[in-house]
């Protein structure tokens, strides 16, 4: 009785436990969000590392941080964070655009403009206003100059900017059609982003401060998006309507690949698993006791081996002689 009251209390002990970083996530992604909103990106980066270290990762979250990096001028760190994003969601259309626009900076319109060509070909019914008016702002120099280039080679997104054929045969971009207003707007614009560079300027220092504080979040999200590959990789086997040892086998050949490439984690996720489907299966053990020794600890390593069906010396000498070094 005393177990089971214990067990209970230890249960609704974590309840109360989860619930309560439940909530302070809640209110630190509200906090992001105004944050983001009002353009203080070294603030999102501080809130997003304590948002990551609670395990709340996000696409949405992910981008925000990625934007961020953008916009404070470290191009290499937003690239990271623009896969990180793509990793936990595939079809974010932001992400791809703020990835188009990296490749303009670093002088690669060629891959901005085949990113620009996928989303319009693939997301055209879904893509919103404000996304297809960033496409159009940050291709126009484009379509002013390569008006051709995009009309061979990128006939969607040429479509979307309104480039088509004078009676000449030559490319013409007829975008924007207002060009009173565009000149008008082009000059409020610039006041805007002129106002924009001086704020960023001024955050500039304190982004160097929060940056070195977040230096390791790239660490914890590529160690979170691998966790999360070998999890929905362990559920697609065990979905699988082979047989158990099939499975038991399967799991052993991807701890392998996982023990190959120095990912002892995964590998020992994929064997715990397999454990789980027989304890006493002798190569699971095994290789599990060997994943231990890979990660220096040994005496788990050699309490896995005295649980084996069958001795291997080999195996014990091994481990023994780790156990010495």
């Amino acid at each position: 009785m005393m177990g089971k009251a214990s067990k209970k209390v230890k249960k609704q002990t974590q309840k109360n436990t989860d619930a309560r970083v439940l909530r302070q996530c809640r209110q630190q992604e509200e906090e992001l969000a105004v944050a983001f909103k009002a353009e203080e990106y070294a603030k999102v980066l501080e809130l997003l590392a304590e948002l990551i270290k609670a395990k709340d990762i996000k696409p949405d979250l992910l981008y925000k941080g990625a934007y961020s990096y953008f916009m404070l001028g470290d191009y290499e760190r937003a690239a990271q964070w623009v896969n990180n994003t793509l990793n936990y969601d595939v079809h974010s259309v932001d992400a791809r655009i703020l990835l188009a626009r990296l490749c303009f900076m670093q002088d690669r319109q060629n891959d901005g403009l085949a990113i620009y060509e996928f989303i319009v070909t693939n997301y055209n019914q879904t893509i919103t206003q404000e996304q297809k008016e960033q496409i159009i702002d940050s291709s126009e120099y484009y379509a002013r100059r390569e008006a051709d280039n995009l009309r061979e080679n990128y006939p969607n997104l040429a479509a979307l900017l309104k480039i088509s054929e004078n009676k000449d045969g030559d490319a013409v971009s007829v975008a924007p059609e207002n060009t009173m207003e565009s000149a008008g707007g082009a000059l409020s614009a610039l006041q805007r982003l002129k106002a924009k560079l001086q704020a960023v300027q001024d955050k500039h220092e304190q982004a160097s401060t929060s940056a070195e504080k977040a230096t390791s979040l790239q660490d914890d999200v590529r160690e979170n998006t691998e966790i999360n590959a070998v999890n929905q990789q362990i559920a697609e086997i065990q979905s699988r309507t082979c047989s158990m040892r099939e499975k038991i086998q399967l799991f052993n050949k991807f701890a392998a690949a996982g023990y190959m490439n120095a990912d002892y984690s995964g590998a020992a996720a994929y064997l715990k698993t397999a454990l789980q489907l027989d304890d006493s299966d002798g190569q699971t053990i095994r290789n599990l006791a060997m994943v231990y020794a890979a990660m220096g600890d040994t005496d788990m390593a050699q309490a896995l081996v005295s649980k084996m069906p069958e001795v291997d010396f080999v195996l014990l000498h091994l481990l023994g002689g780790t156990s010495r070094g």
